[in-house]
């Protein structure tokens, strides 16, 4: 069962860029590579530009209408020319993290979607001081409403423990101060405004400096050392899929900070290193980026079953389920292993698959496959060999070995 068009090697080598740079690889596009390598597809995924949604219908009573807010972004993340900006999007959803569980509208929801694809690859801490004040955020924690003479203190305590700095390296004196100057602004009819006779009037000291109000205090926060070596480690997490030691966390720090907090020059840093190229298979595929990598090998363009098997996984679009993001599992139940299995199950693509020469060569292509275990090898050959009399239950049954294999489920 070959690899079909490129040397496995190098094959198996830009896959492993695209299952972390984008929510693929989708069929064809690691053979369409061919030629440039590792390093040649990952200026390509840094080069790919950043996608623009169509503007969604918004219905509060339909989680994943065909037009809504979620399959306008899960179009998005399928689409094969969706790079690095496109992953950045999802990485600071899960950073920065709100959901419609508690926010008023989908519009909000909306907005602050735009304002992380305008910013996933431009600067931190613009991203910050434009997410800190936007209206889904204020309503998620409950920045909305907050009045200097009595505020309240959850989103100063999240903008530093979540967002930037991280526990433990500021006290409870410092998350009165943030929330003092962060108080004054409102949420009102989908509208954000600022209460100036709710809001701070005189300087408070935060981690030694002075603050006014929330822009100081956003400030203040990407000033701290800690801040590029929380964001560094955290993103380096995410893309390579193993912790950064200290002496890298240091050095990414460093990048960050000289780049003045300009996001890319910290991914190309990650991308371009040797520890990446190194890190194949090293963490589980998260639910989105297994389903959206699976519906494509299996032919299916159906967001709202796309986001209720991401559900059934562990994980919603616009639904992270609290404030820290979705939480570090394994993702590998052994129980979704019959429903991941179950995609194949009159699969569009099955006829296709039925009728290829050598249709488990197919299916390891189709599913970004190029350097199978040899025990994977060997199931799949004997499956096809075993159903050999029926060519669409031989194909079904190879669909389905490759998606639950850990090929295909770790990233």
């Amino acid at each position: 069962m070959g690899c079909q068009g490129g040397g496995v090697d190098e094959l198996a080598a830009v896959a492993h860029v695209l299952r972390r740079t984008t929510f693929g690889p989708f069929p064809g596009v690691a053979e369409g590579l061919v030629g440039r390598g590792a390093a040649g597809a990952v200026e390509w995924a840094l080069g790919a530009k950043a996608l623009r949604p169509v503007t969604p219908e918004f219905d509060e009573d339909v989680e994943a209408g065909a037009n809504g807010p979620v399959a306008r972004w899960l179009g998005l993340m399928r689409d094969p020319g969706a790079g690095v900006h496109e992953k950045l999007v999802w990485f600071w959803h899960g950073h920065f993290t709100s959901s419609h569980d508690k926010v008023e509208t989908w519009e909000l929801m909306w907005r602050q979607h735009v304002v992380l694809r305008r910013h996933a690859m431009g600067n931190f801490r613009e991203l910050a001081h434009a997410v800190t004040v936007d209206g889904a955020m204020l309503q998620w924690l409950d920045g909305a409403g907050s009045v200097a003479a009595a505020p309240n203190e959850n989103h100063g305590r999240e903008l530093m423990e979540l967002f930037t700095i991280g526990r433990g390296s500021y006290s409870q004196q410092d998350v009165r101060a943030a929330a003092t100057a962060m108080a004054g602004w409102t949420v009102e009819d989908g509208e954000v405004g600022f209460v100036r006779e709710d809001g701070n009037g005189q300087a408070v000291q935060l981690l030694g400096r002075g603050v006014v109000n929330v822009h100081d205090v956003v400030d203040v926060l990407c000033d701290r050392p800690e801040c590029a070596r929380f964001v560094a480690a955290k993103l380096h997490y995410y893309l390579v899929g193993l912790p950064a030691s200290e002496q890298r966390v240091d050095e990414l720090a460093a990048v960050f900070t000289q780049a003045r907090w300009e996001i890319r020059p910290l991914v190309e840093a990650i991308l371009r290193d040797g520890s990446f190229a190194t890190a194949v298979r090293t963490r589980a595929r998260y639910p989105v980026e297994w389903v959206t990598a699976a519906f494509a090998v299996c032919g299916i363009d159906d967001p709202e079953l796309a986001f209720g098997t991401m559900t059934a996984l562990g994980q919603s679009p616009f639904y992270p389920p609290n404030v820290a993001g979705w939480p570090g599992a394994r993702w590998l139940d052994p129980g979704a292993a019959v429903a991941r299995a179950m995609l194949a199950v009159d699969a569009p693509v099955i006829r296709e698959i039925a009728a290829a020469k050598d249709p488990g060569a197919a299916v390891f292509a189709r599913a970004g496959i190029y350097d199978p275990t040899p025990a994977t090898e060997t199931a799949a050959r004997d499956m096809a060999f075993a159903l050999r009399r029926d060519a669409e239950q031989a194909a079904t049954g190879l669909l389905a070995l490759v998606l639950t294999a850990p090929e295909f489920t770790l990233a």
